[in-house]
């Protein structure tokens, strides 16, 4: 069937692992990244001119460097069920013994450690994936009607991008809007199919192979569920707190305030007199880095491994209020107590349990820039820095917890919710 458009509704993102030659792709092993808003992707060819003295034009434009692919998307945050399918951890908490969180594993554990289980949507070794962007007929929803349809796999279309590494992850939240993820992958390979009625080929590029031919198996989309996916729609600026001192949610050793002093903080202890400063807008950036390691006979990288170090930065820009005691030079001699920082995304007016928890751990004050004007409120700017741990360090690295009840976090029973711009 012919298209003279095409338009969010016909259109969605699917991901998995590209599998070993043999072992075919199924429904089982393909997730659906829920509540996308943006799709781009591209590739560029780089060629190298072979010119010789004598003859003005290149005799030829060689491919020298294996082409990449570029592909950005981004999503609302929900429950971290996105975050799963394109193969971060999550730690569910909806369990008994959430707060033993010798068990929780970092945000980007499957990255650095392909044993770590990403999460229960990808099993270990999450870091390399497909992503599959399936295309129904112009006027039909990708999503098929029923909460467990399946995709009508007859009259759809596929474009698919093998060998994808995400290279930067990050989230925003701010008064007024819904808080958004935003992903960069690059990938190796991209194909274009005009129908799913049958098994297609792999677009994932055969590490082994020295002339990039594709992993030998096949993608089924058949039986595939398509669905508007978890419970969670979106998460609302006014259900979103934060904690600038969530490391008391441990053990009860509190950062306190700023060692060069300055604004309060929603959180701080001990306990300051005064009004905590309003919280305007919330992002966390993870760039990620990767290098394409290649060998002599061979046209393809290899691998893309990640580029270290890795420093995360959160940027919070908040509405002036009271000040706290506290000065610059403090932190040439004195000791600067690293902090945890929680990002509470709570249920619905704070009932039930929080969605999503974002804990990024061992933060330490970056910058903090005040600006007033006639006619506006004074506002200031903070901008906070970790670095990226190992798969199994517990104490640095940003943490994803889903599922929290309020009578397990402490955090989440705390008058840090008094604190957010609505």
């Amino acid at each position: 069937m012919s298209r003279d458009r095409i338009i969010y509704q016909s259109e969605s993102l699917f991901t998995s692992k590209p599998k070993t030659t043999g072992q075919n792709i199924t429904s089982a092993d393909i997730k659906e990244v829920n509540r996308v808003q943006e799709i781009s992707y591209n590739f560029e060819v780089t060629r190298t001119d072979i010119n010789e003295f004598g003859q003005l034009a290149a005799l030829s434009r060689e491919v020298t460097e294996s082409p990449t692919v570029a592909l950005d998307f981004s999503y609302y945050l929900t429950d971290g069920t996105s975050e799963k399918a394109i193969g971060l951890n999550v730690n569910d908490l909806s369990s008994a013994n959430a707060l033993n969180s010798a068990n929780w594993l970092p945000l980007t554990a499957s990255m650095l450690d392909p044993t770590k289980d990403s999460g229960q949507s990808h099993g270990a070794s999450a870091d390399e994936l497909n992503y599959y962007i399936v295309t129904a007929p112009e006027g039909n929803d990708v999503h098929a009607s029923g909460n467990n349809a399946n995709l009508n796999t007859a009259n759809h279309g596929l474009i698919g991008i093998g060998n994808g590494f995400i290279t930067s992850y990050g989230i925003n939240a701010a008064v007024g809007e819904l808080a958004t993820a935003n992903v960069s992958v690059e990938g190796s390979n991209i194909s274009f199919e005009p129908s799913l009625a049958a098994a297609v080929g792999n677009m994932a590029i055969d590490k082994n192979s020295a002339v990039g031919a594709t992993i030998d198996n096949t993608i089924s989309f058949a039986n595939v569920a398509s669905n508007t996916g978890p419970s969670v729609t979106a998460l609302r600026p006014g259900d979103i707190a934060i904690d600038f001192d969530a490391r008391g949610w441990f053990d009860e050793s509190f950062a306190g305030g700023l060692n060069v002093g300055g604004p309060l903080l929603p959180g701080q202890e001990p306990t300051a007199s005064g009004t905590a400063i309003h919280v305007q807008s919330v992002s966390l950036e993870l760039p990620v880095s990767r290098s394409p390691l290649n060998r002599l006979g061979s046209h393809f990288p290899f691998a893309r491994k990640t580029d270290f170090p890795v420093n995360m930065t959160l940027s919070v820009s908040a509405l002036a209020t009271d000040l706290v005691k506290g000065s610059l030079d403090t932190l040439i001699c004195g000791d600067e107590a690293p902090r945890d920082i929680a990002i509470i995304m709570q249920g619905r007016c704070g009932e039930g349990s929080a969605p999503l928890v974002i804990l990024m751990r061992n933060a330490l004050l970056d910058s903090e820039s005040f600006s007033s004007s006639i006619g506006d409120n004074k506002t200031v700017d903070l901008t906070f820095s970790s670095q990226l741990g190992g798969a199994n360090d517990k104490d640095n690295g940003i943490f994803y917890l889903s599922g929290v009840k309020k009578d397990v976090l402490p955090g989440l029973s705390t008058n840090v919710t008094t604190t957010t711009a609505e």
